[in-house]
């Protein structure tokens, strides 16, 4: 088991996000490598800098809601620990895969807007939000897409999924209901107390959005140099 290897360190830099400095010359490991060290010099991601992340749900669902989180950061990345990682050769228009898991937790903190139904019960408001996932397990799967740039061979990630898995989530919304405290501290613990319920039906919606921001990092590391600088010859 790898803490932060090369590719989740890739993905670790968040260059676009964090507007950081890419290394000029990074080290490169071996083609398929999956215990390349992160000697690649990657910068601290915590806190990650989002955009807006919204999660909808149709009416036909037992959580039928639509949040959206904005001006937001994401805490706990820069504990990621990979424990396997398949892909990566010399032919990059293959299926990579990424498989890594946080032992403590990711939390979202920032604003929301979120109206719907949760279950049975009614759910709407607007504010500040902490949604935390315990524990969480990721696997990103894409096939390597080739562009051509100045006679060198850049990778473009395509069919790009993330599923991710959890052991909890904990919930805190504040000034549901207009500010009626009672009211929002009842959501809350009921949503905290259902998070399984919650969790499995926003699952993909989740994946799906997360997905979304992982990708689009991806594609700003691996658009940096050619896909051959990363690796031994």
């Amino acid at each position: 088991m790898l803490r932060l290897p090369l590719i989740i360190g890739l993905i670790g830099s968040m260059c676009a996000f964090l507007k950081a400095e890419f290394p000029n010359d990074p080290k490169p490991c071996n083609y398929g490598d999956s215990e390349c060290d992160n000697s690649i010099n990657m910068l601290s991601i915590d806190p990650l800098i989002t955009d807006k992340i919204r999660i909808n749900q149709g009416a036909e669902n037992p959580v039928n809601i639509d949040i959206t989180f904005s001006n937001s950061k994401v805490y706990g990345l820069s504990t990621s620990v990979a424990h396997d990682i398949k892909g990566f050769g010399k032919d990059l228009k293959t299926k990579h895969e990424i498989f890594f898991k946080v032992p403590g937790s990711i939390s979202l903190i920032g604003d929301y807007i979120v109206k719907g139904k949760v279950l049975i019960l009614p759910l709407q408001g607007e504010g500040k939000s902490n949604m935390t996932l315990v524990e969480p397990e990721c696997r990103i799967s894409f096939i390597g897409g080739s562009v051509e740039k100045d006679g060198n061979i850049y990778m473009k990630p395509e069919k790009f999924h993330m599923h991710v898995n959890i052991k909890r989530s904990i919930y805190n919304f504040e000034n549901l209901f207009n500010g009626d405290k009672a009211l929002g501290d009842n959501m809350n613990k009921f949503l905290n107390e259902n998070w399984k319920d919650i969790f499995d039906e926003t699952k993909d919606s989740i994946s799906k959005e997360f997905g979304v921001v992982v990708k689009h990092v991806i594609e700003q590391v691996f658009a940096k140099y050619p896909y051959a600088k990363y690796f031994n010859a």
